[in-house]
């Protein structure tokens, strides 16, 4: 049973003429007698009766058409609750973010030209993110994808935006702080001050540890914001990205590049294989790709 053959069928019950309804449907007489008599094969029972030179429903056809209307209006309802939700999703964009201060100059500038779409943020670490897309809850994840090939990508999709320089913070009297560039080798005797082992960075630190060939002496576990304090405390070394050096208004905090590992910092868009983009996910991507064009922007640009 197609649709055609009811939509068929509900003009020549509406109608009750062959000739008129053909006509309005814009197909052949034979055309039309053909497909409610397959209809009626498929049923079993004759939906029109013969009344002089029109047709009328018979008692099948009665009760029939009760139901394809019914039916009909449950599409039309369906059809209106896609467009209520689509409508919705083009206004909504669900990310999940690595870290928020790296991405605001990015939201920011996105809102400035879609102020009508709502944005929800979710706060992503580690490798969590892998459920979050495929679970539906975020539409994007925006961080780290330099170990994404240890996934199972067969379900992903990613693009990079940026790369990012790491560099040693360090306190501005430390031994090393007056270094042009350094070795991360030549620190394996250094203390260090860590962020915890499931945050996406740190598994790029430890990652360029393993790099350098030692594993760091840790003296403390923290997160980004006391990070920078302890180490301008002079209580240990840490390595972040040349990007949130730069932004850290630390007293007494200063970094150096490192010149080994080479290894830079990869961070992009990350999303669903096959996803069907809404609208504001579009426009997020397009944005995303051309804020990043030329690099990271500065805080002049």
């Amino acid at each position: 049973m197609e649709l055609l053959q009811l939509h068929y069928f509900l003009q020549l019950a509406q109608l009750q003429h062959v000739s008129r309804t053909a006509e309005r449907l814009h197909i052949s007489q034979p055309s039309l007698s053909a497909t409610i008599k397959k209809l009626e094969a498929e049923l079993g029972a004759p939906l029109f009766v013969r009344k002089g030179r029109n047709i009328a429903l018979s008692p099948y056809g009665e009760v029939f058409k009760q139901h394809v209307e019914e039916s009909f209006l449950s599409l039309e309802n369906g059809k209106q609750a896609v467009a209520r939700l689509k409508q919705e999703d083009d206004r909504t964009l669900n990310l999940g973010l690595l870290s928020p201060y790296v991405w605001n100059k990015l939201l920011v500038h996105y809102s400035s030209l879609y102020p009508q779409v709502k944005i929800n943020r979710r706060s992503v670490e580690g490798q969590r993110f892998w459920d979050s897309i495929l679970d539906g809850e975020i539409d994007f994840y925006l961080g780290g994808i330099n170990q994404i090939e240890n996934l199972d990508t067969s379900r992903l999709e990613y693009t990079e935006l940026y790369e990012d320089a790491m560099v040693l913070l360090a306190h501005k009297n430390h031994p090393l702080a007056g270094h042009k560039q350094i070795d991360l080798r030549e620190c394996r005797d250094e203390p260090f001050i860590s962020l915890d082992a499931e945050t996406n960075l740190q598994q790029f630190i430890n990652h360029l540890f393993a790099k350098a060939g030692f594993t760091p002496k840790t003296v403390m576990t923290c997160d980004y914001t006391l990070r920078d304090q302890i180490a301008a405390d002079g209580h240990g070394l840490s390595l972040t990205t040349l990007y949130a050096a730069r932004k850290s208004r630390v007293p007494g905090l200063v970094y150096v590049p490192i010149s080994f590992p080479t290894e830079k910092r990869k961070l992009g868009l990350v999303w669903r294989k096959n996803r069907v983009f809404t609208h504001s996910m579009e426009r997020f991507f397009a944005v995303a790709r051309q804020f990043y064009a030329d690099g990271i922007p500065t805080e002049t640009n």
